[in-house]
């Protein structure tokens, strides 16, 4: 029988896994005629957004339940119960817990204190994806002036090392090629556990024990908290593929002492070229706020030098958004055609260093791992695109390690043929 049900994800990767991890439950349950719609927090139109889908879901499918859980809804948990289209408004940190979908009401306060509560359960087969998304933190501890999160996802809790071993397994028992280390804080790994292992320590255990793991990466990484074990791991160890994506946000350490971020513009730089020193094709990516409170002309130039400095090839670039209960949202706020100037100065950039690093790989090879039958990115981060794949008989690329040639490059990925 066809299942009735849809599951809309907003936000972030950590949002997209546990949204498969509630297609399985509802799936594995036979739940029909429902709608689980999974919100996002990070900025205020984010959760407008998340408002106005529900409004539209409801007109679309009147007849069916709609079920609310995320970051938004746990935040402004009061204004979302009251939406008259919400059947249920579920807990964020209950979200890919079965029970939660199994009963209209459900209890959890016998419910035995344990890590593993807080992380949804191992699916070997999320749909679509050729990489598995592993992961292994929860939650955070800091409090950065800008955002909101910490109070939808709660404390860091992190998982133990014999469930991230048999997780892992389980991908690779399953056919995945590639494993993504995710959490919303991954290198405070560890702080919540006797003896308080760091992730790079982590990872080099989980390598040790599962050698049949041989492609992984990480998620998005804080700076602050990259230790010699993390660093010595990315520089040396091919199996942890050659491209970093740090949380950096600005490239002065005024704005950083005012964003309460935990590093300097040097550490950032003194990283990157830690990294590139012992491992040259390694490649970094960064997120930017554009436009953050009391944020002046010089600020933003050094966060323009930062990136030329660091060769960022892949960026993430938000105009600051002022979220309600945050302490940036009190302080004096920028222009807002401002913030889209310089979020567009970055952006450029971005895209320049990316054009140059494309122009560099044309004509060399590489193994590709392809998420479709024709786009993927490379080991290094790169997008690839094969605009002639029906010329080859063997074109049913997804999933597959193939390699590749680069013969040229557009705006947006880099061109490549079979060979």
């Amino acid at each position: 029988m066809k299942m009735n049900t849809k599951i809309i994800n907003l936000g972030c990767r950590l949002n997209a896994y546990e949204s498969e991890v509630i297609r399985d439950i509802l799936e594995k349950n036979s739940i029909n005629n429902t709608v689980v719609i999974n919100t996002c927090a990070v900025t205020n139109l984010a959760v407008k957004k998340s408002k106005q889908i529900i409004k539209k879901v409801k007109k679309e499918r009147p007849n069916d339940k709609i079920l609310v859980t995320g970051c938004a809804s746990q935040i402004e948990k009061q204004k979302f119960i009251k939406m008259k289209e919400v059947d249920r408004v579920i807990d964020n940190k209950r979200k890919t817990d079965e029970n939660s979908y199994k009963y209209d009401s459900f209890s959890f306060e016998s419910e035995i204190k344990n890590k593993l509560k807080h992380f949804p359960h191992i699916i070997s087969k999320l749909k679509n994806k050729t990489r598995a998304l592993l992961q292994i933190q929860q939650g955070c501890d800091h409090r950065c002036t800008f955002c909101i999160i910490p109070f939808g996802r709660g404390e860091s809790v992190s998982l133990p090392i014999g469930e991230i071993v048999e997780r892992a397994n389980t991908y690779i028992e399953s056919g995945y090629k590639e494993i993504v280390i995710t959490g919303v804080d991954i290198t405070s790994y560890g702080n919540d556990l006797p003896g308080k292992p760091k992730l790079g320590e982590i990872i080099k255990r989980l390598l040790a024990i599962v050698p049949n793991l041989k492609r992984l990466r990480f998620s998005s990484i804080d700076p602050a908290e990259m230790d010699e074990d993390l660093i010595d791991l990315i520089s040396n160890d091919p199996r942890l593929l050659p491209h970093i994506h740090l949380s950096v946000q600005s490239g002065d350490n005024m704005i950083l002492k005012r964003m309460k971020r935990r590093h300097s513009r040097t550490d950032v730089i003194e990283i990157c070229q830690k990294i590139k020193k012992k491992r040259e094709s390694v490649t970094f990516g960064a997120d930017f706020i554009s436009g953050f409170p009391t944020e002046s002309r010089e600020n933003h130039k050094n966060t323009l030098d930062l990136i030329n400095k660091c060769n960022f090839t892949n960026l993430h670039i938000f105009p600051f958004s002022p979220k309600k209960g945050t302490p940036a949202s009190r302080m004096p706020q920028v222009e807002e055609k401002i913030k889209i100037i310089r979020a567009s100065q970055l952006r450029e950039l971005g895209k320049s260093l990316k054009l140059k690093y494309f122009d560099s790989k044309v004509g060399k090879t590489s193994k590709i791992l392809f998420e479709s039958n024709r786009l993927s990115y490379s080991d290094d981060f790169l997008k690839v695109f094969i605009p002639d794949i029906n010329k080859y008989k063997n074109n049913k690329l997804k999933g597959k390690l193939v390699k590749v040639k680069f013969y040229d490059y557009d705006d947006e990925a880099i061109l490549a043929k079979l060979v």
